[in-house]
């Protein structure tokens, strides 16, 4: 018997992302499971941003974690309006860490994750951070291919 309690949804807002959601929402959903829903703000090369912003890197990474954290909350309202428990949680760090560290101390049962993140070069390497994840994981992954054999429906 399959029992999950937790759920983890790493989300980069990409089309692939939003698809595994579907997903998440689903298993959340048949097995009462709570959902985590994730986002890691990728660490700026200290030298490379300083010449691009002229502003304190504590400003740049609050800027962009209060995107997210609306971002993440409109995922949660989602969530929610189907009656799935939700935590929302925006970290900074390496994407592929931060997903494995969060699996590991929220003690999550499955990860479920887009193949493909927003980047080019993500997507030209099958989705790296995917791949990191697969590969290193504390539990089970289920990665999401967008318009592939699916098996749950969106509604």
């Amino acid at each position: 018997m399959i029992k999950l309690k937790k759920v983890l949804v790493p989300t980069d807002f990409s089309e692939s992302a939003r698809h595994a959601l579907t997903y998440g929402i689903s298993f959340a959903l048949e097995y009462e499971a709570e959902l985590t829903l994730l986002h890691v703000v990728e660490n700026l090369t200290v030298g490379y941003a300083s010449d691009l912003f002229p502003v304190p890197m504590a400003e740049v990474f609050q800027e962009i974690s209060g995107y997210a954290r609306a971002e993440l909350a409109k995922l949660g309202t989602e969530a929610r309006a189907k009656n799935v428990a939700v935590e929302e949680i925006v970290v900074q760090g390496k994407p592929s860490a931060e997903i494995m560290r969060v699996a590991r101390e929220t003690a999550v049962d499955m990860i479920v994750l887009g193949t493909h993140g927003k980047g080019m070069l993500d997507q030209a390497l099958f989705g790296s951070t995917t791949e990191r994840v697969v590969r290193r994981a504390p539990c089970p992954v289920l990665t999401v291919r967008l318009a592939e054999h699916e098996f749950v429906d969106g509604d």
